[in-house]
């Protein structure tokens, strides 16, 4: 280059350099031309374009951080204007600017949704159109969770560029479960930043959004540096410049942050489902309409597998994908994105709508677009890039080897901050402390009163709600006569007002009888009158049965909300104004002691009598305290509950293991196989607890392994399920083992065990094995009648040491050399010395039944299972052993609340119809 050139270059870039200096720009700021066509509280609708009635329209959405002019920067990079020219009507939302605007920085993520939401409306009202919802990166989040929140409706498409779903992934070089350690590491001061400010300044997001692009804000400074002397090619991307140097970004609301951080980093919800939206639980799996996702491969902002993850998130949509050579920014703005993303976008919606062919990008094999990187410039082999990718490497791995050691003290960290408090918290009851479910709810509630307790059909409960409603349950209860030490008997089906109606006698000091809601009358009478029951509450659905099957009042709560009349003889505890009764002036809330008694489960037995199994305060805290220790349940887990509430591993373990560790509840009304995997989405569970072989009809479903399931925990597992389900879901069972009326608890904690009971649990008193002679159903005792203890590895009774004396249960069990133990059956499951749960097993793993139920009939074993399995197998399978005689093929099998079957009623001579050719010879 001659030096008069390069003096002339000098001189035209250093006015350059001076305007800019002077006036902050060489141009006049672009402002496209856009109407406002319908307002909210937080948001305007642009409408762009002059299309009067478009046959496609579509809704672009910006990210919190953005301003709504990333779509329409300037000329030559205007996504508003390209769209309008292919005939697609362009609507884009305004969020403003957050820290200019009255309220603007009290705004929660739930206001930006509900903004997108009624956007849509607006525009469906104008037009007569469904909407194609386009977002960029957290706007393009907000797409996805509007579509979930709507189910789809009014939705055509939706599109996404750069949009995180797996936001685990994001970390370079390390492991998703890593990540999740990580995450926990950081999170309590994550927290504690987001709740002192009151949110994140526009200068502070441009400054972030810069270094963590940190390559291309280089590249662009050596670039503008470089053309400083070319007038022209500085104004055509001066609005980019003053967009990326600024004046593009805008605060981020302090509300919205904190959502965003605990939702969506600490507990993933995008990916795992049930984050809340207007008091409404949300997946994204609930998403049925096409999404076409635009991957950034050099993003380092929203990485390409964090939005890949949309896939695992949405399986019920149509999920087409894009990968682009840009960065997180280059994806929507810039030359390339002009000329490969958006003229996409534009033949997808047009498609969609059934105007033109699927875009050429779509039918590849593996859809893929390679473009240049928008702001590429430098060298490939210079000293800057060589230098980049230096301090790349060594980030990432810097990231591993913190990974590492992040997964390594996350697991000693939940030891420290949830395992050991809860055990020393059981290892420090004494029978008066002051200890009921009721006080464990009051002290949530005054910690975390806003925090979700429990989610139920869609809906999500506060801390504070689940306890106002206890306490003015409580006050009805007052009302209409119950007083402390008196006992209630409940008879209700699983629901919220179950817990309410429990938990509020604990707070009165009266004593829950919990019945199943279809124990026949006679079992109903029986149990009251012997359970001495003062009065009997239930639900609408059941109150007139019981009504009738006890001749008594009955309070009914549930099902309120508007006025109704009830039958005679049912007090409506719903019509009662809690304000308007008076407590007396000495009564104290949530008085009990742990060695009070807190509730009485009735079982159904083997005759027809409901059998009384009294739990005291203690024992409650020892199921509750030992299963939150057990399966480590975080603030972050969501507990799913589908046994019935009666059951007392639905309320001990279950229920009390969500209340004592502050984790989420959420609430089925009972096991559907079918509604299973969109119920865990939709509340986003981690962790569900089961009974007997509840869960082996999941093993027919085609679940795979996305679920957001870490852990199945309950007792009467079989160790071939407990296999399966682990291989299958790739999800952990852990298996305990309690009684209701002694405080013996184990559990199978690290599951590499599948089928064991596991160890005795902290808290729980002293076992061994007793020798068991199975000829009488007894165990062996020695000439003074003491308990003769069995040998290990060698089956017997399991004896519990309570009160300096040992009871022995009827259960058969066997310890192993490592000290593990072992179910075998319980003693009215032989028949002479033959297992019946052995022969079970057998053919649950040989054959692959659904259902297998071995039973005695005049001393022979007969087998009924449910399965479409060849006859020739079942004959080869009985020829191979002496027991079982006979085997019936049943098309269904009644089942008992805790998911075993009903022996009872399956057939028992030969000639009933359902046998089958398959006794032996």
């Amino acid at each position: 280059m001659s030096l008069k050139r390069t003096l002339a270059r000098t001189r035209a870039g250093a006015r350059n350099a001076l305007e800019i200096v002077r006036f902050g720009r060489l141009a006049a700021p672009y402002g496209g031309s856009y109407q406002i066509v319908h307002e909210g509280k937080n948001h305007r609708l642009r409408r762009y374009g002059d299309l009067a009635s478009p046959e496609s329209v579509v809704l672009l959405i910006p990210p919190l951080m953005v301003t709504a002019d990333v779509y329409d920067i300037a000329p030559d990079v205007s996504a508003a204007s390209l769209l309008a020219s292919r005939g697609i009507a362009p609507f884009v939302v305004d969020f403003g600017a957050p820290e200019r605007e009255e309220g603007g920085m009290r705004r929660t993520l739930d206001d930006h949704v509900r903004a997108v939401s009624a956007c849509i409306d607006a525009i469906r009202e104008t037009t007569g159109r469904d909407v194609h919802l386009c977002g960029y990166s957290q706007g393009g989040m907000f797409a996805y969770q509007t579509a979930a929140l709507r189910r789809g409706d009014g939705v055509a498409s939706v599109v996404t560029f750069g949009s995180p779903v797996d936001l685990h992934r994001g970390l370079p070089n390390v492991r998703r479960d890593v990540t999740g350690a990580i995450v926990e590491l950081v999170e309590p001061a994550l927290s504690s930043i987001a709740a002192r400010i009151e949110g994140l300044p526009g200068a502070l997001t441009s400054t972030g959004f810069k270094l963590l692009s940190g390559r291309k804000e280089i590249q662009q400074r050596i670039e503008f540096l470089r053309t400083l002397h070319d007038r022209s090619a500085l104004v055509r991307r001066e609005a980019r410049r003053k967009f990326l140097g600024g004046e593009g970004f805008v605060a981020w609301p302090g509300p919205a942050l904190r959502v965003f951080l605990d939702d969506f980093i600490v507990h993933n919800r995008m990916l795992s489902g049930g984050f809340v939206i207007d008091g409404r639980t949300v997946t994204l799996a609930d998403i049925d309409k096409p999404i076409l996702a635009f991957v950034g491969s050099t993003d380092d902002i929203a990485r390409p597998e964090t939005v890949r993850a949309i896939v695992d998130a949405a399986p019920r949509a149509e999920v087409s994908m894009v990968t682009v050579r840009a960065g997180h920014f280059g994806l929507v703005v810039g030359s390339h994105a002009m000329v490969q993303t958006w003229p996409i976008v534009a033949e997808w919606i047009l498609w969609r709508d059934g105007r033109a062919e699927e875009p050429a990008a779509l039918r590849a094999p593996a859809p893929s677009v390679h473009a240049i990187d928008a702001d590429a410039g430098a060298p490939s082999e210079s000293d800057l890039e060589l230098l980049l990718d230096a301090a790349t490497k060594s980030a990432r791995a810097a990231w591993t080897r913190l990974g590492d050691v992040a997964a390594e003290a996350s697991d000693a960290l939940d030891a420290i901050r949830y395992q050991e408090p809860r055990l020393r918290k059981l290892a420090r009851i004494a029978p008066e402390t002051k200890l009921s479910a009721a006080l464990e709810l009051a002290e949530r509630a005054a910690e975390s009163p806003d925090a979700t307790f429990f989610l139920w059909n869609g809906r999500a409960f506060s801390y504070r709600d689940a306890d106002v409603r206890v306490t003015h349950v409580m006050r009805g209860l007052f009302a209409c006569g119950v007083r402390p030490g008196e006992r209630v008997l409940v008879v209700m089906g699983s629901r919220p007002s179950f817990l309410s109606m429990t938990t509020a006698l604990s707070r009165l000091g009266a004593v829950a009888v919990i019945a199943p809601p279809d124990a026949s009358a006679s079992a109903l009478r029986v149990a009251a009158e012997r359970e001495d029951v003062r009065h009997v509450a239930s639900d609408p659905e059941n109150a007139a049965r019981v009504h009738a099957a006890l001749e008594r009042s009955v309070l009914v709560l549930g099902g309120g909300g508007s006025s109704r009349t009830l039958a005679h003889g049912l007090v409506d505890m719903e019509a009662i104004d809690p304000a308007a009764v008076e407590l007396p002036h000495d009564f104290v809330p949530n008085a009990g002691l742990a060695r009070d008694l807190a509730l009485v489960f009735l079982r159904p037995s083997n005759d027809v009598e409901l059998r009384a199994a009294p739990v005291t305060n203690h024992r409650y805290a020892l199921s509750a305290l030992g299963a939150a220790a057990a399966c480590t349940i975080k603030p972050s887990d969501t507990v799913f509950c589908c046994i019935p509430l009666h059951h007392p591993t639905s309320l001990m373990a279950s229920v009390g293991s969500a209340l004592a560790s502050g984790a989420r509840l959420a609430l089925a009304e009972r096991f559907d196989p079918d509604r299973f995997e969109s119920e865990i989405r939709r509340t986003g569970a981690t962790l569900v607890f089961y009974a007997g072989d509840m869960l082996r009809p999941l093993l027919r479903r085609n679940l795979g392994r996305s679920l957001p399931l870490r852990l199945f925990a309950g007792s009467g597992m079989r160790g071939d399920l407990a296999r399966k389900l682990g291989e299958r879901l790739g999800v952990r069972t852990m298996e305990f083992y309690a009684g209701t009326t002694h405080r013996a608890i184990l559990a199978n904690v690290d599951g590499k065990k599948p089928g064991a009971l596991g160890r005795v649990l902290p808290g729980s008193d002293p076992i061994d094995v007793a020798r068991v002679d199975l000829s009488k159903k007894t165990a062996v005792r020695d000439g003074d009648g003491n308990v003769v203890f069995a040998e290990t590895g060698h089956q017997g009774l399991l004896a519990i040491r309570a009160d300096d004396e040992w009871v022995v249960t009827g259960d058969v069990v066997r310890r192993d050399e490592d000290g593990d133990y072992w179910f075998v059956d319980s003693l009215s499951g032989f028949v002479g010395e033959v297992s019946t749960r052995a022969i079970e097993d057998t053919f649950y793993e040989e054959l692959d039944v659904d259902v297998a139920a071995a039973y005695g009939v005049r001393g022979e074993v007969w087998l009924a299972y449910v399965g479409d399995v060849a006859p020739e197998r079942v004959e080869a399978a009985l020829a191979e052993r002496d027991q079982p005689r006979v085997a019936v093929r049943v098309d269904s099998s009644p089942l008992t609340e805790g998911f075993r079957p009903k022996k009872s009623e399956l057939p028992r001579t030969r000639s009933d119809p359902r046998v089958l050719r398959y006794q032996r010879r």
